[in-house]
């Protein structure tokens, strides 16, 4: 018998009202855990930014843009409002449709910086509550599952991309996609009745989706971390020879295809497509994971002639805490640490595999394959290269799916998930051997504590956001496009940012997989090379006319004002500084506006004879 929607809605509010009688306790440990996990970026929230890295920026403008172009009815695959005049494509950028729905009220109600942040507290819950359920699943008891929860949404490397790069760690759909999934796969092997299979396999379809629609990349992860599961599980229990599983997994592929074809359609048919895609793997310790950077942490960037490892993770946060080392710690990819606590726990998950249920191998061999792959094209041993010619991800690095990722040591964000299912696995079969005293309870919550510190990246940086004086300035002068300089990856992704206040069209801007042609307008006016390429430009071989026609063509393409940036503070440790010769270059210019950080010129008022005069003296010297 059919329900009616009234019926459907009252099932759904007490399903929502059982699972919060169950799990209230647990979300509420998950709560408290992620306040004193995220300490004090928790507490500043409202007008702070979490960590050092400059995609924060990009990832502010990216929502702002998303909302814009659908509010404005403007085309969300071309930004006008970057390389002005030419444009963008944006079409394999990463829109985040399940963040921004989070993000568009929280941003009406609060604005930025802490709509973005409770939105990435809100994805970090329902990672750790959707691997709790995961959890319970696999194990049927709540301690396991809430561990395995908690490490998986608080490790360092899951809760760092989070925060400060909610495109490439948006995967907090990934459990619950797990969760439907291996749930289906249960109702074949007990020979459920098709309708309810078919039911289990549409769910699991639509959020499998959910991490397409958050980023393509998150989709390739749920892909791998899905079909990996799907394959052994085939094997070890010889789903290959029933119909029902084949049915199943077509049906599920075909309603996959079908959801996320919106998303994939433009992706698939745009230009920029082979270019995005052509560049090899990188390689190298940028591209891979340091071997020992899974149970060490680094104070800066893992660098092989500056190291800086410290014993361990259990004294860089003790020391982190005192005075503005707080402020200035620097979080990179080497904490994608694990901590030694885990491996233990891990470890007892491997042998409860080995001794009491087979089908957990399943796990072991996941986590093993995508930790090879996380360590890239060349073995790294404490920041040092090792003599190993072959590793596994070569056999895949010319892969176009590999070359998407782009970046190895991102594997870390699915072998994360076959890890911390090892680890409940063993705490559940170390929970069967402990008698209930208050010793052992003792033991237990001290083991969980060590886990869970040992893998943290607390305490979490945090650095005010930007709120630059010279917007008010800004917003009383005329219309017209903005030249800010200096040119740069970091420091165009501060300008980004800076752009949802004063929305005008900007010179430059830095989004993941830049065209090839984003460039060309600016390398064909002569004044914008000077900017982005100063070492190509020989003064000598030009003449005033020809910085008066750069001059004359940037007015006339709609730009009107010049911001020489003193310092823009894009991260903690990355300051973007001018050039001599770009102080010097408009020094005699009339300034509409200056402060401690930035000057304002009019392009209408600035003399090109005085500029390529200027140019001619200084620019060969600095």
């Amino acid at each position: 018998m059919r329900l009616s929607r009234f019926t459907e809605t009252r099932f759904v509010i007490r399903v929502l009202r059982f699972r919060w009688r169950q799990d209230r306790l647990p979300i509420l440990l998950f709560l408290l855990t992620f306040v004193v996990m995220s300490y004090p970026f928790v507490l500043r929230m409202r007008d702070h930014l979490p960590l050092n890295n400059v995609d924060t920026h990009q990832a502010l403008w990216q929502n702002w843009w998303v909302l814009e172009a659908l509010t404005q009815g403007y085309d969300l695959n071309q930004v006008h409002m970057l390389f002005h005049p030419t444009g963008l494509d944006h079409t394999l950028q990463p829109p985040r449709w399940t963040g921004l729905l989070i993000w568009t009220p929280l941003y009406l109600l609060f604005g930025d910086p802490f709509a973005f942040n409770l939105t990435a507290a809100i994805g970090v819950m329902l990672r750790a509550y959707g691997m709790y359920l995961f959890g319970l699943l696999l194990f049927g008891k709540r301690i396991p599952a809430w561990v395995c929860g908690a490490f998986y949404a608080f490790a360092a490397a899951n809760l760092t991309h989070a925060l400060q790069q909610p495109f490439t760690g948006a995967s907090e759909w990934i459990p619950w996609f797990m969760l439907a999934f291996v749930y289906g796969l249960s109702q074949i092997r007990r020979r459920y009745r098709a309708r309810a299979i078919a039911g289990t396999m549409l769910l699991t379809a639509l959020l499998f989706s959910f991490n397409v629609y958050a980023n393509v990349k998150i989709g390739i992860f749920a892909t791998l971390l899905g079909g990996g599961f799907v394959f052994l599980y085939m094997i070890a229990h010889e789903l290959w020879r029933s119909i029902a599983f084949w049915r199943s997994m077509v049906m599920f592929a075909v309603a996959c295809v079908v959801i996320c074809m919106p998303v994939l359609l433009p992706i698939l048919q745009s230009d920029e497509l082979t270019d995005a895609t052509s560049d090899p793997v990188v390689g190298g310790i940028w591209g891979g994971m340091d071997l020992l950077a899974y149970v060490k942490t680094t104070a800066d960037a893992p660098i092989p002639e500056d190291d800086h490892f410290l014993p361990l993770n259990y004294l860089q946060p003790i020391a982190s805490l005192g005075g503005q080392q707080l402020e200035m710690t620097v979080v990179t990819q080497g904490l994608s640490h694990i901590g030694v606590a885990s491996l233990f726990f891990a470890a007892m998950g491997v042998i409860y595999a080995v001794r009491i249920e087979r089908e957990v191998l399943i796990w072991v061999v996941l986590a093993a394959v995508f930790w090879l792959l996380s360590l890239g094209v060349e073995l790294y041993v404490n920041v040092t290269p090792v003599d190993l010619p072959w590793m596994p991800y070569r056999l895949l690095e010319d892969n176009l799916i590999f070359r998407t990722l782009k970046w190895p040591f991102r594997m870390t964000l699915i072998f994360l998930f076959p890890y911390s299912v090892l680890i409940g696995y063993g705490l559940h079969s170390k929970l069967k051997s402990l008698k209930s005293n208050w010793k052992n309870a003792l033991a237990l919550v001290a083991s969980v504590f060590m886990l869970l510190y040992g893998a943290s990246i607390f305490p979490i940086p945090t650095r005010p956001a930007p709120q630059p004086q010279y917007l008010a300035a800004l917003a009383e002068l005329p219309e017209g496009a903005v030249i800010d300089i200096p040119f740069g990856r970091h420091s165009s992704k501060y300008y980004m940012s800076v752009q949802r206040y004063h929305q005008r069209p900007i010179a430059e801007g830095m989004i993941a997989r830049a065209p090839p042609g984003a460039y060309d307008y600016i390398e064909s006016n002569l004044l914008l090379r000077s900017f982005h390429d100063p070492g190509g430009i020989k003064v000598a071989d030009t003449s005033s006319a020809d910085w008066q026609g750069a001059l004359d063509q940037l007015l006339d393409d709609g730009f009107r004002y010049l911001i020489l940036h003193k310092q823009a503070p894009v991260s903690i440790t990355f300051v973007s500084r001018p050039r001599g010769w770009m102080l010097q270059l408009f020094w005699v210019e009339p300034k509409l506006y200056e402060d401690d950080d930035v000057i304002i010129y009019d392009l209408q008022n600035v003399n090109a004879e005085n500029v390529y005069a200027v140019a001619s003296r200084v620019f060969v010297e600095d």
